[in-house]
């Protein structure tokens, strides 16, 4: 079943869904990736991409996640096209030293 999302405020109870089940610094996701993980449609798109944008230009206080990277991909399949791949990272908790890793 293909699930429709109309807006961006469920996506980030969505990312941490899909972040907690990766254990490491950081993890490339693209909007392909994010939406077949989640059975979403193609509609989808544009609302996720645009929140993985506004994280990266603007993180907001109540999403514990940051993009850090955007980086280009071309992919073959369907067809021959450029996407976008998102480097998202915890944000450090509040009195956690950043360089201790």
């Amino acid at each position: 079943m293909v699930r429709v999302m109309t807006d961006y405020h469920a996506i980030p109870e969505l990312l941490e869904e899909y972040m907690q089940a990766y254990d490491g610094p950081g993890l490339w996701v693209t909007v392909p990736d994010f939406r077949t993980y989640f059975a979403l449609d193609n509609y989808s798109s544009p609302v996720i991409s645009g929140f993985f944008r506004r994280l990266y230009h603007r993180p907001f206080f109540t999403c514990p996640y940051r993009v850090t990277r955007i980086e280009n991909l071309i992919v073959t399949i369907p067809q021959k096209r450029m996407i976008k791949r998102y480097f998202i990272t915890r944000k450090p908790c509040a009195g956690e030293n950043i360089n201790s890793h």
